[in-house]
């Protein structure tokens, strides 16, 4: 027992570590290519990975015979989740960085857990509460800090940025939390890997919508990646990311606790400092760092007192 914990642990920090190289790799990405191109085509890397990984894991290629309900729920979980959100986020990692990004999206337990008491009626004991109010406090304090300017004149160019970035990360949270409880529906019908493919497959259906019948640049999309190295960088991220990481994800929660999991996996903005301190030589002032802690021990404190 307490050698599963220790590598459900490892798994669920391997997962942190995968949701940062992703954003950084996305936030390049982003700025080279566009970030809509860069969330289309990962989905087109992603699927036939995960559908040899599911073989691989649970010895199908494709889930048959659930229930409509099950199906429906999965595919619109993938649809919100790697299509609605994804944009967002991915537009957030450009606008406002990776790191704070990152940051933003630790409200994603604690929308999730506020939706479970609304939707399950799950109840929030006095602790779970004051994590939540943590977590807020964490992040409030990121963006008044981020978002400190001089008094008088008009917002420049880089702050409308940010707060159309913060916007995007904030949505994206709150969509990412929604995608999570649709998926919930269906885990006891499914495996954890066929779960993902499902999800996969509602998130590239959506992607083709979208460019079928509104954006119709879906050649471009494809056209940008014929670099071998940018081609490269989206193939390591949507190995990682899609498909790796939410595998790892789902393993840890069978080994360890949930509360411990979920936690571990928030620490991506921590490790995300050592590159914004030395590659883009980004301050980082003690009342950030302090903001970015404060948010990861609100999500500890949240899952921990369960």
């Amino acid at each position: 027992m307490e050698h599963n914990l220790i590598v459900g642990q490892l798994l669920a920090l391997l997962t942190a570590a995968c949701w940062a190289q992703n954003a950084l790799i996305y936030r390049h990405l982003g700025q080279r290519v566009g970030s809509d191109a860069v969330a289309h085509i990962r989905m087109w890397i992603a699927f036939p990975a995960i559908i040899l990984l599911t073989y691989l894991m649970e010895g199908i290629w494709f889930p048959v015979g659930l229930s409509a309900k099950t199906y429906l729920f999965l595919l619109a979980s993938g649809a919100i989740g790697f299509f609605i959100t994804d944009l967002l986020l991915f537009k957030a990692y450009v606008l406002l960085g990776a790191r704070e990004s990152m940051v933003i999206m630790t409200l994603s337990p604690v929308v999730t857990a506020l939706f479970g008491f609304l939707i399950f009626h799950e109840r929030l004991n006095f602790i779970q509460i004051l994590g939540i109010f943590v977590t807020i406090l964490g992040v409030t304090l990121m963006v008044l800090l981020d978002g400190r300017r001089k008094q008088g004149g008009s917002l420049s160019d880089e702050e409308r940025s940010k707060l159309k970035g913060l916007i995007y990360a904030i949505l994206g949270s709150v969509l990412q939390s929604l995608s999570f409880l649709f998926a919930r529906f269906a885990l006891e019908e499914t495996g954890a890997v066929s779960t993902n493919l499902l999800r996969n497959l509602g998130g590239l259906g959506a992607f083709i919508i979208f460019n079928v019948f509104y954006k119709r640049d879906a050649r471009s999309h494809f056209q940008t990646f014929r670099n071998p190295r940018l081609f490269f960088l989206l193939f390591l991220a949507a190995l990682t990311g899609p498909v790796v990481s939410m595998s790892l994800q789902m393993k840890a929660f069978t080994l360890a606790p949930v509360g411990i999991v979920t936690t571990i996996t928030q620490v991506t903005p921590i490790l995300l400092l050592p590159f914004d301190r030395f590659i883009l030589h980004k301050k980082i002032t003690p009342a950030s760092l302090g903001a970015t802690f404060l948010s990861i021990l609100g999500v500890a404190i949240l899952f921990l007192a369960a």
